[in-house]
């Protein structure tokens, strides 16, 4: 399964119902693995305010990023995916990078590219 299987709604404008309506394509889909989650990339939530997100990414190799997605229903799919299983959720990036620290997220040496 990949992106290309599902109606895209990016750059629409859209309610907060029709949102909802339109996510539910992605019932039962596995939002991470669609993504392109792995051992090397690892997705996380910032919560931005309320109930508003930011999906981000832990890369071995570049630390964290952005995933820039415009697209708001596969967007609200996956905040709920990652929500619903458990995925980490900061309060701001300063959180997730100290979290990041005192749990060791592995993190690719520049000197060897080859170990994590």
């Amino acid at each position: 399964m990949n992106p290309s299987d599902f109606a895209s709604h990016a750059f629409r404008e859209l309610s907060q119902q029709e949102t909802a309506d339109f996510s539910r394509q992605y019932e039962g889909v596995d939002m991470a693995k669609l993504m392109g989650a792995d051992e090397d990339l690892f997705p996380f939530l910032i919560q931005d305010s309320g109930s508003e997100f930011t999906v981000m990414w832990w890369s071995k190799v570049d630390g964290m990023k952005t995933i820039l997605d415009e697209d708001p229903v596969r967007v609200h799919a996956t905040v709920a995916y990652l929500q619903e299983h458990a995925y980490p959720v900061f309060q701001n990036l300063d959180e997730a990078k100290q979290w990041a620290i005192d749990h060791d997220w592995p993190r690719q040496s520049e000197k060897d590219p080859g170990k994590a």
